[in-house]
């Protein structure tokens, strides 16, 4: 039988190829919104496309800071 320790937290190992993937992820959830938000411009929808081109700005703004984290990685 083996004993963990609960009141250790795990290692977490945050290495530059999780943080582009990550990045790349939230790029691809900003175009997607970005794409729905063009049709609801050209549905007359501006409330709806306000909405979605909001939500885009924040995972593309998420990709920019997860990005950076990357290259600070890669630098030490």
């Amino acid at each position: 039988m083996s004993y963990i320790d609960t009141n250790v937290p795990p290692v977490s190992i945050v290495t530059p190829q999780f943080l582009h993937r990550e990045a790349a992820v939230q790029l691809e959830k900003a175009v997607k919104h970005h794409r729905q938000a063009a049709l609801l411009h050209e549905a007359g929808d501006a409330r709806q496309a306000e909405t979605h081109g909001s939500i885009a700005y924040n995972h593309t703004a998420q990709a920019l800071e997860v990005s950076g984290r990357a290259l600070n990685v890669l630098l030490w």
